[in-house]
Order: C-alpha cells, then structure tokens, then sequence
C-alpha cells in the first residue's frame, strides 16, 4: 500500500511527531504500508521515515514536480519517486492549513486541486484530527467546502474548530477527536540527561508573524528565563522547528546578561523526550505544550490562534494559557513553581485529562483504520 501524508512540513517537529504517531500505527496493526510525501523541507528527515517522494511541489503557484512524472516507473523506483496515480490512500496530517489565516490558493494546492482525482479513482482522503476555521474569506470557505464534502473522514480537534466547520457545511463525515500525537511515548535519551529537571522555553517566530505581540514576544521570554533563573529551575531554550525558531532563540539570548543553553536535536521524539522531563516548559509550540501536558509537564502557554486555547482547556488548565505579557508569565511562573498546592492541583487535573484525551485517540484509529480496510 502507498500511503501519501499530506501537512507533514518538516523540519517542524510537530510535524514529524504527527508523521510518527501515524507510522507506529500502521506497524502497531500489522499493515504493510510505505509512505509518500511531497519533496518540501529536509531532505534527511524524510530519509530517516524512508519517505518516497511525490512527482508534485508547489512553488509560486507551479509545480516544479511534473517533469519527474514522465520518467519511466523503472526509472522512478530508483530514485523514490511515486506519481499520483501509484497512490492507495492519502491521510492528511496537516495541524492548521484550513481557514482564512492561510489562504485559499495554499488550500487549493494542498488537496483542492487533487480531490477530485483521488474521488475519481476510489482513493479514500483522511483528514486527522486538525484545527479549521475560520472561513469569512468566501474563496477559502469556497475551496475548503469542496474538500470536506469530497473526503472519507473529516477530524476536527477542538470545539471551536468543529462549529467553524459546521457553520460551513452539513457535513456526514464530520467527527471530533484530540490531537493524536498525546499516544507516542517518550524514551530515554542520555546525551540530554542534564536537561532533567530543569525548565523548558520553546519559541514561536508565528507568534510574531502570525500573531500581534512583535518585540514584546522576545522580551517576554527573555525576561521569563530570568525569572526562571532566580526561581532555580536552570532553563534552557529548545528549538522546535528549524532555522527561524533558532534565529528568534538567539535573539533571546542577546537580551540576557548570561545567555542560556540552546538545545536543537534534530528528532522529533527526542524532542518529546526531552519535554517529558521538564520541570515546567514555557512556550508557543503547539506540539511542544501536547507533548508536555501528554507526559504531566505543567505549561504556561502563549498562543497565535484558537488552537492554544481550546487545548489548554481540554486538559483542564485554561487558565495557563497567557497573553504576552512579563508580568502575567512571570507571577504564574512562580506560582507553579513555588505553590506546592496548586502545582498539585495543576497536574491532578492535567494528568485525569490526558488519561482521557488518550482513549480518545484510541478510538480515533480505531475508526480510521475501520475506514482503511473497509
């Protein structure tokens, strides 16, 4: 079986921990299945999921792939290269691609323009659980609406998410489930051993694209570490997705009078890994703040989009969700910290929260796969 995965924009490692989440269910059922992607993003990343790579990339509205398709399949092989017509099943994996913030033209390049092909030839399209919404910009609702009537599961992952899909459209297929990536488990990683106990900081460059704090972002975090600092909790900043989130870390530490550690692995469950085993993380990282509040990591959070919201208080902690702001970090931080009470309290909720959210996610396959082998 060809399985292409759409949404897996690597190197963000919330993308790869959504690519592996998937993978390991396909092994953890006994299906023999390889994996296709279109060629974007880190070529070596793709190579350690033995990813083949779709003839079909988008680049100012053209797809440079299309030349690839015309080699001879003995050819391709070769090379790895799979051409639509070789694919059995498209899963969609995309966190947040479906709404106004991105644009009707992404939209359609992501799976409007391939949709009806993949109907035509009995192809099921998955979406997993995702945010959407909203959709004001007619063009988006307009493309978007197409693609949800067309495909054979249609996951949202939050409440708000689900009403802007249902204010779209009368959709049959529509289900609800949390994200997925709360199931992959970490392990050991020894090299990061140091990092154990001690506080987790992860940027967001969207949170200055996408998002209305600017500066104030970075001097947020910058002077969140200091408090962390005076707290004892030893923080370091953790790179979550590639070159920006790096530069924006750097700029961080230029603030600080002792610049701290900037850890980058490049492994997405060495990253959840290394999360698990924080004392608190602080950060944008939508899969970042999964992966802690997955593994009993109390989080602040600070969010671009309804997303953050609606996770925080799916584990019950809404209000560790913040605005941008020194003063609101940095007074939650030391109560978390130094609150004995109510750091119990945090991770009691937390903890009863993810127990939940995780048989969900069970289910969630469950369904799919019954989907997959119908």
């Amino acid at each position: 079986m060809m399985v292409e995965v759409k949404g897996i924009g690597l190197p963000n490692r919330g993308a790869e921990l959504m690519l592996l989440a998937l993978v390991e269910q396909f092994k953890s059922r006994g299906i023999d299945a390889n994996f296709v992607v279109e060629p974007l993003g880190d070529y070596k990343t793709r190579t350690k999921y033995n990813l083949f790579q779709k003839s079909r990339f988008f680049g100012k509205g053209y797809n440079f792939g299309w030349p690839f398709s015309l080699f001879p399949k003995i050819i391709r092989e070769k090379y790895g290269i799979v051409n639509k017509d070789e694919i059995d099943l498209v899963i969609d994996a995309s966190g947040f691609a479906y709404g106004d913030k991105w644009g009707a033209k992404l939209i359609n390049d992501r799976l409007g323009k391939e949709i009806d092909y993949f109907k035509s030839k009995n192809v099921k399209v998955i979406l997993l659980p995702q945010a959407f919404g909203s959709f004001e910009n007619k063009s988006v609702a307009q493309v978007s609406k197409k693609i949800f009537e067309k495909v054979d599961v249609l996951m949202a992952r939050d409440d708000v998410s689900f009403k802007y899909v249902k204010e779209l459209g009368n959709f049959e297929n529509l289900t609800q489930f949390p994200d997925f990536t709360n199931l992959v488990k970490p392990v050991e990683v020894p090299k990061y051993e140091h990092l154990k106990g001690r506080a987790c900081v992860i940027p967001n460059f969207q949170m200055i694209k996408r998002g209305s704090a600017g500066e104030k972002y970075t001097k947020t975090l910058a002077a969140a570490i200091e408090n962390l600092e005076l707290l004892n909790n030893k923080p370091y900043l953790l790179i979550h997705e590639g070159a920006r989130d790096l530069e924006l870390a750097q700029s961080v530490n230029k603030l600080l009078k002792t610049p701290v550690e900037i850890i980058d692995p490049q492994d997405a469950l060495e990253i959840k890994s290394i999360i698990s085993q924080a004392s608190i993380l602080i950060g944008s990282r939508f899969h970042g703040i999964v992966s802690a509040l997955s593994t009993g990591v109390p989080v602040i959070a600070m969010g671009w989009s309804h997303k953050y919201e609606m996770l925080l208080q799916e584990y019950g902690v809404r209000e560790l969700l913040v605005e941008v702001d020194t003063e609101s970090v940095n007074t939650l931080t030391s109560k978390i910290i130094e609150d004995e009470t109510y750091r119990t309290d945090c991770l009691s909720r937390i903890n009863a929260s993810s127990k939940k959210l995780k048989i969900l996610s069970e289910t969630m396959w469950d369904q799919v796969f019954k989907v997959i082998n119908t």
